[in-house]
């Protein structure tokens, strides 16, 4: 009897009306896609939402009956437009309290920095009844797992520091498979290798990149697959062998 792979899904919520007025660029995705590639989880959502309580709530109650994890950046800190962890408090109907935890890292963290830990600090320590929380080792300030939600700030160093503490939590450890091929051929002379290749191999994604550094360089060819590990090291055989011949 062969045992089928469970494939675990994620999708990711961006908080933040600098992220969608263009002030800011969000530089999380990049680094969370390939934290939980690592982790055997499939990204298959990215969505970047303002911060209004209304779309917060929809979305949450959308996104977590639909993937196994749901992940959200931004929208946790001390000031007024931080709405995040109460919107998901409603969200999933359980009370916005003072999380007894989180308070007692935010104050070891201000007594550490010599620092008042303030009512607008404090707040940071608010989140649903039951949450758990995702340490922050750089700004003392936790997140909070509750449901299949995991909440993250929005700073690219504490979300670095978050995923590493999701990886302990998740105990995840299923293995997707890559290998990639660099040619000086571009993607219209390739085209139909790549065709044949995906519709060879099953199981296997096929994608073409083309390398550009002022000059086009030709193409990186990626090849994945979340449960077919022979099935990528034959398609590479195959695409090289095929490229050979034209080259």
């Amino acid at each position: 009897m062969v045992t089928v792979k469970k494939i675990y899904s994620a999708c990711l919520i961006i908080i933040g009306n600098e992220i969608l007025s263009g002030r800011t660029q969000d530089k999380n995705i990049n680094h969370i896609a390939k934290e939980l590639f690592i982790c055997g989880i499939s990204l298959q959502l990215v969505v970047v939402i303002p911060d209004q309580k209304k779309i917060i709530i929809s979305q949450i109650r959308k996104l977590k009956n639909q993937y196994d994890f749901v992940i959200s950046t931004g929208g946790i800190g001390p000031t007024h437009d931080d709405i995040t962890s109460e919107s998901i408090s409603l969200a999933v109907r359980r009370k916005y309290k003072l999380h007894k935890g989180a308070y007692k890292e935010l104050k070891k963290y201000y007594t550490k920095i010599k620092s008042e830990l303030t009512d607008a600090r404090l707040k940071m320590a608010y989140m649903p009844e039951g949450s758990k929380l995702i340490l922050n080792k750089v700004s003392g300030a936790p997140g909070f797992k509750i449901e299949n939600i995991y909440v993250f700030a929005g700073v690219p160093s504490i979300v670095e520091g978050m995923m590493k503490e999701f990886k302990k939590m998740i105990k995840i450890k299923n293995k997707f498979y890559s290998t990639s091929i660099t040619t000086e051929l571009f993607e219209s002379k390739i085209a139909h290798i790549l065709v044949d290749a995906e519709r060879k191999y099953k199981n296997v994604s096929i994608g073409s990149y083309p390398i550009f550094d002022g000059k086009p360089r030709g193409v990186e060819i990626v090849i994945n697959s979340q449960v077919n590990n022979l099935g990528v090291r034959n398609a590479k055989r195959f695409i090289k062998k095929e490229i050979n011949k034209i080259i």
